[in-house]
């Protein structure tokens, strides 16, 4: 292609790629076609009535005719006037004539010309091979043809664009500030161009860009938050004694102090619901007369009351009571609100709070944890209610002495007073832990207990996925001893579980992995074998009641050794949802006592600085109890 038609083809791109010029928006004319004779085409030129060419004049190319294409009319993605380049021209400068050349075969896309006679000849001029354009000239309207010179511009004038520069220029930004491959990703056809989608490599990160990244994921851990949890746990058991509801919703509200330490306070409204005894559930006991002992079932006693079912109690050895008068105890149930305030560190964390208040009975709490110098040594104390129960959780006034003026006498709501030392060395491929500790029970007409536990294992990451996360599994151990057995529901009793021995044995399982970078999840897990061991114990421990347990019989809860498999699961998943927000559920199951226990819940929190969203962290994974991090998880 030489010069001339190259300038041709740029002209005929530049008033039909969707842009305007300036001067247009006020003005826009309406012309007809004008034949664009090419370089290629056999033109005989037309002579005026002196016989002799007529004059061209040079047209100046300001104003332009604007067509918007159907999706740029559907989507209102209109070009905006581009700036105009006003060409220096010399005074009354003619361009030369055209050089044509014939051609073969005519283009496709050409439209023969208006043919041209002269007073001399009657003979027609030959068609040529046309470009249709919108070329008007300024201020008035033209509908006469006018051919397009084809000498090449003086220096003063515009040079014209070469096809590859407008080809380069097509996926750059127009006026209104959008390209052609931003279209496409909006599911939007181009302006120009078909519509072709192109699979288009993975944009690499470069390590500035990645030390940056890795910069404010650091600065954002150091985010205040507010959130909530909403949690149900249940628990199997008889109706009124060992079975248990409870729903909780704890709000909490955390802010660093600095870059040192960082304040949390969570309010925790608690309801808890073990529903009605219905006199079915009874309980195993063994008697002690003068003719020996036996193993008796009875109706399991709430408090001092015996009668609460039609088994009643035993009146001799080897015999079973029955009687037809008997008082099922009331609906068990309690709500409270609770609270605790914590202040963390990078190495020490301290809490203190409370039970909910509106139970009846109601402990303070507290918690404390330190890692010297990040080392493998732990010391944890924690001051925490037994949450087997509602009657170790919260307490329970006692049918037995109950009347129309009095409710009852309270007692139950059990704590906890543990401390624990553990050492652990390890990474996130391999490790091993050892842990000792000790606990000291009481509660309200409680009698007091002494725990004492250990445990040891080992992991290691077996499998490690980039694009999903990576398995863990181990080996776990764990074994504690409790001075008395405390399960029954008598008065003087806690509610809880506390055998003499109790050993597990599992192994333990954790995968931890992503979707993408907005979904993280856990899945923790373990299976194994358990055993206990329980020893005889007085069905009424305090001396208080002596004479009723002589009354019974000097009945005690007989020894009991149980034997079975063991498995523990629990999943979290958590969703970022913009920068700002993450919502995250859970789900749980373990017979991890001696007793099935289910737990499910939601939670959803705000953060006060934008997070990134990354593969490794945040993940958005908040804890429903115990410590809260001390940066964004």
């Amino acid at each position: 292609m030489d010069p001339k038609a190259a300038q041709v083809q740029a002209l005929f791109a530049d008033q039909t790629d969707g842009q305007l010029t300036q001067g247009s928006a006020a003005q826009i004319h309406s012309l007809a076609n004008a034949p664009v004779t090419l370089p290629s085409d056999p033109v005989h030129r037309a002579l005026d009535s002196n016989g002799l060419p007529p004059v061209e004049r040079t047209m100046a190319y300001n104003d332009t005719q604007y067509t918007p294409s159907a999706q740029e009319a559907a989507t209102g993605a209109y070009s905006a006037q581009k700036p105009q380049q006003t060409p220096t021209r010399p005074a009354q400068q003619a361009a030369p004539p055209t050089v044509q050349q014939p051609v073969a075969q005519p283009p496709v896309n050409s439209a023969p010309a208006q043919p041209t006679q002269t007073k001399k000849s009657n003979r027609k001029a030959p068609h040529t091979q046309t470009v249709p354009t919108l070329v008007t000239a300024p201020g008035e309207q033209n509908p006469s043809q006018v051919a397009v010179p084809q000498a090449p511009a003086p220096e003063t004038q515009t040079a014209p664009v070469p096809e590859t520069t407008a080809s380069a220029n097509r996926g750059a930004l127009t006026t209104n500030g959008i390209t052609d491959e931003e279209l496409q990703q909006q599911n939007l056809p181009p302006l120009r161009g078909p519509w072709v989608r192109v699979q288009r490599e993975q944009r690499v990160i470069s390590p500035r860009e990645e030390a940056e990244t890795q910069l404010q994921t650091l600065e954002s851990g150091y985010s205040p938050w507010m959130g909530g949890t909403g949690l149900i746990n249940y628990r199997s058991g008889s109706l009124g004694y060992d079975h248990l509801s409870t729903m909780e919703a704890p709000f909490e509200v955390s802010t660093p102090m600095g870059y040192n330490a960082r304040l949390t306070v969570v309010a925790k409204p608690v309801f808890l619901d073990s529903g009605q005894a219905d006199g079915t559930s009874v309980l195993t006991v063994q008697e002690a007369t003068t003719s020996g002992t036996c193993l008796v079932t009875i109706s399991q006693p709430l408090g001092t009351a015996i009668n609460t079912g039609p088994q009643g109690s035993a009146s001799a050895c080897n015999t079973t009571g029955t009687t037809t008068t008997f008082s099922t105890p009331p609906q068990q149930n309690a709500a409270g609100v609770g609270g605790e305030v914590q202040l963390a560190f990078p190495h020490l964390a301290l809490a203190a709070g409370y039970t909910p208040y509106g139970f009846l009975v109601s402990n303070v709490t507290g918690r404390a944890q330190w890692r010297p110098e990040n080392g493998p040594f732990t010391f944890s104390f924690v001051r925490e209610p037994v949450k087997d129960t509602q009657l170790s959780y919260g307490g329970l006034r006692d049918p037995g002495s109950a009347s129309l003026s009095y409710p009852g006498t309270i007692w139950g709501g059990v704590i906890a007073n543990q401390g624990n030392v553990q050492y652990a060395r390890g990474d996130a491929q391999s490790g091993f832990y050892l842990g000792v500790g000790g606990q000291y029970l009481t509660g309200y007409n409680v009698q007091d207990n002494v725990r004492l536990d250990g445990s040891g294992g080992a992991y290691w990451r077996i499998r490690t996925l980039p694009e999903y996360g990576n398995l863990s599994v181990g080996v776990n151990f764990f074994g504690m001893h409790y001075t008395h057995n405390q399960e029954a529901f008598t008065f003087g009793m806690g509610g809880y579980f506390s055998p003499q021995e109790y050993f597990l044995a599992n192994i333990p399982f954790t995968w931890a992995a992503h979707y993408q970078t907005r979904w993280h999840y856990e899945i923790l897990g373990g299976i194994g074998v358990q055993a206990f061991q329980q020893d005889k114990t007085p069905l009424y421990p305090l001396a208080a009641q002596k004479a009723l347990e002589v009354s019974l019989n000097n009945a005690e809860l007989p020894a009991l050794t149980s034997v079975g498999p063991n498995y523990n699961l629990r999943a979290t998943v958590s969703y970022q949802i913009s920068p700002h927000w993450f919502a995250g559920g859970f789900l749980s199951a373990n017979n991890s006592r001696n007793y099935a226990a289910v737990s499910a819940g939601f939670s959803i929190h705000y953060m006060f600085r934008a997070q990134p969203s990354n593969v490794t962290s945040p993940t958005g994974l908040f804890p429903s109890d115990g410590f809260r991090p001390f940066t964004v998880p």
